[in-house]
């Protein structure tokens, strides 16, 4: 049976032409704040494409782990964000310490206290583990999020057998291992070139065997 995946072709090929640009609008001056939107688009497109690619040929896996990876993305950025914020308001709170000093002037008892702000040895042990925390969720988070994208496109290159999209899912996982150096940025590039390459490939119709 021949299935049409034509819709599914172009919102995953313009899914996947916004996720890049977005990508790099993210260092942009100035115009930066539209790469969320435009990552959110991105992100819609190509689930909508996971998802009716999975419906006509009836297999659900590149929709559930599509889904399943964004979730993952966006629960961990929401975690690391909110503790970011939570260390930044701790350790923006400098420890205080007073000293009271005694001294006589002219036979009259005088107290002074003083008070003296900075950085002390347990603040800045706070600091990097704090620093340590945000970098292994990140870790997490990347490696989790490209586990679930990683399987979904696997399961694109079963349905589809266009070989970008095994190549997608093999950048996409290194990539992600690799993130925190930066190599990893440029391996995530090149699985967003293999996505792209991927859905222009995908062909219009689809050969569906049914038992």
């Amino acid at each position: 049976m021949e299935v049409d995946v034509r819709s599914e072709r172009g919102l995953g090929l313009i899914g996947s032409i916004f996720a890049l640009v977005a990508g790099f609008l993210c260092v942009v001056p100035y115009i930066k704040v539209f790469a969320p939107i435009l990552s959110l688009v991105a992100l819609i497109l190509i689930l909508l494409a996971l998802k009716g690619t999975g419906d006509k040929v009836g297999d659900e896996r590149p929709f559930k782990y599509g889904l399943y990876g964004i979730a993952a993305l966006i629960a961990g950025v929401v975690v690391i964000f909110t503790l970011i914020i939570l260390f930044t308001a701790v350790v923006s709170v400098s420890p205080v310490s007073t000293v009271t000093v005694h001294y006589a002037v002219h036979s009259v008892h005088v107290e002074q206290t003083t008070t003296n702000t900075g950085n002390t040895p347990g603040s800045a042990a706070f600091g990097a583990l704090a620093i340590a925390v945000i970098v292994a969720l990140i870790a997490v988070t990347a490696a989790l999020s490209a586990h679930f994208g990683k399987r979904a496109w696997e399961a694109m290159y079963e349905i589809t057998g266009v070989k970008e999209f095994h190549e997608t899912a093999k950048w996409l996982w290194w990539g992600a291992l690799t993130l925190l150096i930066l190599v990893g940025s440029i391996l995530l590039l090149i699985a967003a070139i293999y996505q792209i390459i991927a859905f222009y490939s995908l062909p219009a119709v689809l050969e569906v065997y049914r038992g």
